[in-house]
Order: C-alpha cells, then structure tokens, then sequence
C-alpha cells in the first residue's frame, strides 16, 4: 500500500518490537526497507512492490 511517511507512522511494524514483546510502529524514511515513490510517498519493501490501482 502506498502512503505518505505521516500515514504509515501509525502502522505497525512486524519486526520492530520492543523488550516486552509489544510491536511498534514504522519508522518511515529512516528504516532501510522504506520505498520511496511519488514525491513524499513510499511503501514497506518488506511486503514486496504494491500493484498499480486500476
């Protein structure tokens, strides 16, 4: 899904957890599997390239 950094901020991550097993929520730009597109958009690289909406 292609969103703006500030909309996946609240999304959670599956890989960043904290020390009591709590996910936390994505990192945006400064995560190295962040993709970016469109300007000030992008994607997690983590689950694969999003297809184009028809």
């Amino acid at each position: 899904m292609i969103c703006s950094e500030s909309e996946a901020k609240f999304k959670y991550c599956p890989y960043l957890m904290t020390s009591d097993d709590k996910m936390k929520f994505c990192q945006g730009v400064m995560c190295m599997m962040w993709r970016s597109c469109d300007g000030n958009k992008g994607y997690c690289g983590l689950a694969g390239k999003p297809e184009e909406s028809k």
